[in-house]
C-alpha cells in the first residue's frame, strides 16, 4: 500500500522570495513562458503566486495561500483567474480553513490538515522530502468537495539540463492513483494513462522541469515546462 501523506507540509522559512521563471513547449513549438514565485508574505502567510502567458492570447494566475504554523503549512485559500485577450474567462476562489464542506460520501466536515489544492501542487512539489526510491500518496483537491489521491514517486537521481543551467535531481513519477477504487483498475491505468514526470533539484528542492503529455492518445503531441531562470 503507497504510504500516506500524514503530516502537513513543512514550512520552508523562506529569507527571501524564490522565483523561478519558465518557458511552455508542446509538440517541440515554444508556447508561452511564465513565472512561479513562493513568498513568506508575512509571519503567518507563505504564499505560491504562478502565472503565465500562452499562444499569444490566453493569461493566467493561480494565487495559493498557506497559513504558517508550529513549523507547518495549512492550506488557507486559493484564487484562480483565466483570461483570453484581457476578458475574464475563467474565475474562482476557495477558502480552507475554518470552514466545513459537503465531502463525498455524504459527511459536511472540515478540510484535512493534510490537503493540498490542485493550485498549490507546485508548493508540494517544491517541500515533499524527496529521497531515492521515495513514494507518497497524495490526495490532491481539484474543487471544494472533490479530491484525488496522486501517485508520487521518485525513480531516479539524474543530472538534467536547462535554460536556468544544469542540476542533479530527482525524476518524479506523477499520475492519478485508482487504488482505492480498485487494485486492477489502477494497474491498468499505470499502463493506458501517460505519466506526469518531473525533476526536482537535489539540493534545494526546487522544480527545475515538467513533462506533460497533452492528452491521453499516444499520438497525442508531448509537451514540457522548464525552468529559464532561477532568482
Amino acid at each position: 500500500m503507497m504510504p500516506r501523506m500524514d503530516e502537513p507540509l513543512v514550512d520552508p522559512e523562506l529569507e527571501a522570495d524564490e522565483r523561478t521563471a519558465f518557458r511552455g513547449v508542446v509538440d517541440g513549438e515554444e508556447v508561452g513562458e511564465g513565472e512561479l514565485i513562493l513568498s513568506s508574505e508575512d509571519a503567518r502567510t507563505f504564499t505560491q503566486v504562478a502565472r503565465g502567458a500562452a499562444y499569444g492570447r490566453l493569461e493566467g494566475e493561480v494565487t495559493a495561500r498557506f497559513r504558517r504554523r508550529g513549523g507547518a503549512l495549512l492550506a488557507e485559500s486559493q484564487s484562480i483567474e483565466l483570461r483570453h485577450k484581457g476578458k475574464v474567462v475563467f474565475t474562482e476562489e476557495k477558502s480552507f480553513r475554518d470552514v466545513q464542506v459537503p465531502q463525498l460520501g455524504g459527511e459536511v466536515a472540515a478540510y484535512p490538515r493534510t490537503m493540498v489544492p490542485a493550485g498549490g501542487l507546485a508548493v508540494a512539489l517544491r517541500l515533499l522530502p524527496w529521497a531515492p526510491k521515495v513514494k507518497f500518496a497524495t490526495p490532491v483537491w481539484l474543487t471544494a468537495i472533490v479530491h484525488w489521491p496522486l501517485d508520487l514517486r521518485t525513480e531516479a537521481k539524474e543530472k538534467i539540463s536547462t535554460p536556468a543551467g544544469s542540476f542533479e535531481a530527482y525524476r518524479v513519477r506523477i499520475r492519478p492513483s485508482l487504488v482505492d477504487v480498485a487494485q486492477s483498475l489502477d494497474e491498468l491505468s499505470a499502463n493506458v494513462i501517460p505519466p506526469v514526470t518531473a525533476h526536482v533539484a537535489v539540493d534545494s528542492g526546487r522544480l527545475l522541469r515538467v513533462d506533460f503529455p497533452t492528452g491521453a492518445g499516444k499520438s497525442d503531441p508531448k509537451g514540457y515546462i522548464e525552468a529559464t531562470e532561477l532568482g
